[in-house]
């Protein structure tokens, strides 16, 4: 299974073939191709974060946690066809690739500490600041 992240508003999208995490050579080859298609990287964008599992208990858990340290729960949601609950969070910041390799590793830890299914990456946007 590949797992992949796309970039909201982005032309293109990432891939990440054959291996279950992302790495910091695949982030700046991310923030290449943003800065390439126009994105100021040197401004607070909307992050999305995106956790996995086969139940909904752990996910409202670890989101209760986040929501603490400033990110916004978007949703909680089962998927099809794979049948599995997926969290979505957000959190508007700056991230250089240094900071967004060292946020991943973090939720990929986090994951494992709770025994999450697993940290499914993120997505990014820019901030919409229109009402």
């Amino acid at each position: 299974m590949s797992v992949f992240f796309m970039l909201r508003g982005f032309v293109g999208k990432l891939y990440i073939e054959k291996r279950q995490m992302i790495t910091k050579e695949d982030l700046e080859q991310l923030f290449k191709k943003m800065r390439k298609a126009g994105w100021n990287m040197d401004q607070e964008l909307a992050w999305g974060y995106f956790f996995k599992h086969g139940s909904i208990e752990p996910l409202e858990e670890i989101a209760s946690e986040l929501e603490k340290q400033g990110y916004e729960v978007v949703d909680i949601n089962l998927s099809y066809p794979d049948k599995l609950y997926w969290l979505q969070l957000e959190k508007i910041e700056q991230h250089s690739v240094e900071s967004l390799d060292l946020r991943n590793q973090s939720f990929y830890q986090l994951a494992q500490q709770k025994n999450i299914l697993k940290y499914d990456g993120m997505d990014v946007s820019p901030v919409d600041l229109s009402f």
